[in-house]
């Protein structure tokens, strides 16, 4: 066996670092100005674990509204401290830097000056160079190179059930990356008077790319340096266990067999709300370039999830750090009911892609997107640095909330009703009551009443509320009901002109990762979520109105036919699927896979591709598993025939809830006998409609028909006079 002497010294000081630089990073500052800080974080964690029963549930996230508000930011009760401490701070201007953050081809020498001849002093491990005990005295110009060859610092924290400072729980088969991750070098300045007052801290975060750090200059790139404490302290770390869990394993509220994420365990990155939320300084680069470089606050992100070794993060922008909003377009096809291109964002969120199966999310999202009455969040893929450590694959998305709608549906953030996962994000608790009951009470109901189903469609959204049912069924999600989904409404007054401010509840798809192909192709998910009805009373209610109400019944049928032929057709999915096979992301979850898991780290392009393949080959055979299916649970007595229409002329056919894409001016698609479908003649401008041909009688632009038999039919249009 060969022995190699280099893999020998890396460990070594990979151990020397994690047993000695680590702990001294992490040990909390004696410092005037720390002692407060400790006081205050002390008072915050006792305050957190007084109510932390209430504060570890969703239902806590429903209170974030009035804490996440900048009325709330201007009277929170540090807010006078930090104030006091950005006066400060302002005395001195912050040393300035010979070169900003971003990608450089060579090492070079990066030089500090002060314009009032202050000290500089600085730290390159992300710590505030104005507490840290690796803070060093700025002498001379620094040396920026790729750094991807030291040991680890923040990557090689991982799993151990007896440390405070524990990245992940339950999950043994996590271990650090046995070899050194890729890093960006990030340094963190300040200059001090003679009285010993500091300026604000200022920090960039450089890339240099005469090694493997080229690849990641095409890519998106975000950047999160914050204290390291603010993330691994054992005491308010966000990002650990930290000191709460080992205190609750020794009391005798402890619960040994909690399943992995019950939000009963006693741990840091449970935590939620605004006591746990940090400041961070956020960069993202994109090809390159400088798109956002801000000051913003981070919290963790998530249910289940954060338990996970890669967590995802949700990002604040507020005026106590600095801006109160993001303004970016990296978010590039996210358009306002209107048409205009979104741009400026009160919060994110940075979703991590910790394995392949979170890539059907952001596809299914782009297959729905167009669907006019159903909501889903935009997304953008890129990779992370965390302190200057490679922190794998994440997607940049939009946070769900108020500012959210308001957002893309221009209603006022101050009147949207929310509900995620059955619980309150957004609103007034009475919203979610209100809901709830509705839907125990109108089960009980005679749905088949065409005045009790008018009351049901002035409360509900049912075009919207179809859409949900439809794609997620379709798409054989094994992740739903009863979470991952979400409805939304406007409690204020109807805007003139805005469809969505009506006061109906509409309907939201989130997190589809363990849709499509994780599950067999022909797994019949009508009955499956049936039997999983009992997790959401809105799935009782609607399992209820479709089997009790016609007019539902039949819009569902013809809406699941719409999916079926052209929302998922595989010529329209393969070409979201080249999509991503254009951005060869094969590189960027291979390294996030290994990064987690050491996995072998020989996920190649063939192997992505053919991932991406599988997902459309799911697509390929769903339509006749699922339509057989939903004919066997509605106990349809029709069958399934042809529908193809032609054109002559410029224009377009809609039916049902689509428009489809003709090609040579031709389409077919499946759909069921003995159910009525709308088929509407729409002219290209310049062109009237002229007939319909190929079914009898039908003399009007939009008709209704009733197939018995497969149909050719043809609408003719003419050029106007």
């Amino acid at each position: 066996m060969r022995f190699s002497y280099g893999l020998l010294l890396f460990f070594f000081l990979a151990t020397f670092f994690s047993l000695t630089i680590l702990p001294s990073i992490l040990k909390k500052k004696e410092t005037p100005t720390e002692e407060t800080e400790k006081t205050e974080e002390t008072e915050k964690t006792e305050k957190t674990e007084a109510t932390e029963k209430t504060e570890a549930t969703e239902k806590t996230e429903a209170t974030e509204k009035t804490e996440e508000t900048e009325k709330t930011d201007a009277t929170d009760a540090t807010e006078k401290t930090e104030k006091t401490e950005e006066t400060e701070d302002k005395i001195l201007n912050p040393p300035k830097f010979s070169n900003i953050s971003g990608f450089y081809p060579e090492n070079f020498s990066l030089e500090l000056t002060s314009e009032e001849n202050a000290k500089i002093y600085y730290t390159l491990d992300s710590s505030d160079p104005k507490t840290s005990n690796t803070s060093k005295e700025y002498k001379d110009s620094i040396l920026i190179y790729d750094r991807s060859s030291e040991p680890n610092i923040y990557s090689a924290l991982g799993e151990d059930e007896d440390s405070p400072i524990s990245i992940s729980r339950f999950q043994s088969y996590y271990r650090p990356p046995n070899y050194p991750v890729k890093k960006a070098m990030v340094v963190r300045a300040v200059t001090k008077n003679e009285k010993g007052e500091y300026s604000q801290v200022v920090s960039e975060t450089f890339f240099v790319t005469n090694k493997d750090l080229i690849k990641y200059k095409n890519t998106t790139v975000i950047s999160l340096v914050t204290d390291p404490d603010n993330l691994f302290s054992p005491d308010y770390g966000i990002y650990v266990t930290g000191t709460m869990y080992q205190e609750w394993k020794k009391s005798p509220d402890y619960i040994p067999d909690l399943i992995f994420g019950d939000p009963r365990i006693k741990a840091n990155f449970f935590m939620r709300g605004s006591d746990w939320e940090r400041e961070a300084l956020l960069t993202l680069f994109d090809k390159g370039k400088i798109l956002v470089q801000q000051n913003v606050g981070i919290r963790i992100k998530g249910n289940y999830s954060r338990i996970a070794p890669q967590k995802s993060f949700n990002i604040y922008a507020k005026k106590k750090y600095g801006n109160s909003t993001i303004e970016t377009n990296i978010l590039e096809d996210n358009y306002d009911i209107n048409g205009n291109l979104i741009t400026s964002y009160k919060r994110l969120s940075f979703r991590a892609v910790y394995d392949s199966s979170r890539i059907r999310d952001p596809i299914g999202t782009d297959l729905f997107h167009s669907r006019k009455d159903l909501t889903t969040v935009n997304h953008h893929p890129s990779v992370m640095f965390l302190n200057g450590e490679y922190w794998g694959a994440y997607y940049i998305q939009e946070k769900l909330t108020d500012d959210f709608i308001e957002k893309n549906y221009l209603i006022k953030s101050k009147d949207v009703a929310l509900i995620k996962d059955n619980e309150l994000e957004e609103g007034k608790e009475e919203e979610l009551t209100k809901f709830k009951e509705f839907c125990k009470e109108y089960i009980k109901k005679d749905l088949a009443n065409k005045e009790i189903y008018e009351e049901v469609k002035k409360f509900i959204d049912v075009n919207s509320f179809i859409e949900l049912y439809a794609g997620e069924i379709y798409i054989s999600n094994n992740d739903w009901p009863g979470k991952n989904d979400g409805e939304w409404r406007n409690t204020g007054k109807e805007i003139e002109g805005n469809e969505y401010s009506d006061g109906k509840w509409r309907f939201i798809m989130i997190d589809i990762d363990y849709s499509m192909n994780i599950s067999s192709v022909n797994v019949d998910r009508f009955n499956y979520t049936q039997n999983l009805m009992h997790l959401a009373e809105i799935t009782t209610f609607f399992f209820y109105l479709l089997k009790n109400n016609s007019d539902f019944r039949n819009q569902f049928i013809n809406v699941f036919c719409d999916y079926a032929n052209e929302v998922c057709n595989p010529i329209k999915v393969n070409k979201v699927l080249e999509k991503y096979k254009e951005y060869n992301y094969a590189e960027n979850l291979r390294d996030s896979i290994a990064r987690w898991y050491r996995a072998p780290p020989n996920i190649t392009t063939l192997d992505y591709i053919r991932l991406i393949d599988s997902i459309g080959d799911f697509f390929k055979n769903r339509r006749k598993f699922a339509l057989q299916h939903m004919k066997d649970f509605l106990q349809l007595n029709g069958t399934i025939v042809n529908l193809t229409i032609k054109t002559n002329g410029k224009g377009k056919i809609q039916i049902n809830s689509i428009i489809p894409d003709l090609i040579d001016d031709v389409w077919t698609g499946q759909y069921f006998t003995e159910i009525p479908i709308t088929i509407k003649a729409i002219p290209d401008n310049g062109y009237d409609f002229k007939e319909w041909s190929g079914y009898d009688k039908l003399t009007k632009q939009s008709e209704e028909i009733i197939l018995s038999e497969s149909k050719e039919i043809t609408a003719t249009f003419i050029q106007k006079k």
